[in-house]
């Protein structure tokens, strides 16, 4: 994640991040180290209500996460018409299909070069979820759905 904030404040004029999470006492001192203080900002952890507000502000979200079982940030950052970036690993096609933006699995350099043209489009007005479907896809992935639909299957297991 440092080095992709590092590329995009070397690249795009007005650079911004905010990290959620308890990130700061270990991160901080490689933020400074690094000249990213001025457009890095550390959010702790922050409420729901927080969290979209947040997500709502953002032009794009990062997911640098290398393994994830259960990617609900994801889903969070779709609903509110964040368009992610993330590693192509195995737990997310099947989840999220084309709503994402998928580079290889830890290349770097393909991850910020991404990154980078995801943002100047965005700052163009254009947000690829657009030409999606992003109504039916937050339907279709709601809790009541998911819901209904793992007790559809334990009830054809008894």
């Amino acid at each position: 994640m440092l080095a992709i904030l590092s590329f995009l404040a070397g690249r795009i004029g007005g650079f911004r991040a905010v990290l959620v999470g308890d990130l700061k006492r270990e991160l901080q001192p490689q933020i400074e180290g690094r000249g990213l203080s001025a457009c890095v900002e550390f959010a702790d952890f922050v409420s729901e209500e927080e969290k979209f507000r947040l997500f709502h502000s953002s032009r794009l979200f990062l997911m640098t996460s290398r393994f994830e079982g259960s990617p609900r940030v994801v889903g969070e950052a779709l609903a509110c018409g964040v368009p992610v970036i993330a590693y192509d690993v195995e737990t997310y096609r099947p989840i999220f299909g084309e709503f994402l933006h998928y580079v290889p699995c830890f290349d770097l350099a393909a991850f910020q070069q991404a990154a980078a043209r995801e943002i100047v489009r965005l700052r163009a007005g254009e947000n690829y979820l657009s030409k999606l479907n992003l109504e039916e896809f937050c339907r279709a992935h709601s809790w009541p759905t998911v819901g209904q639909v793992f007790f559809d299957a334990l009830a054809e297991l008894s």
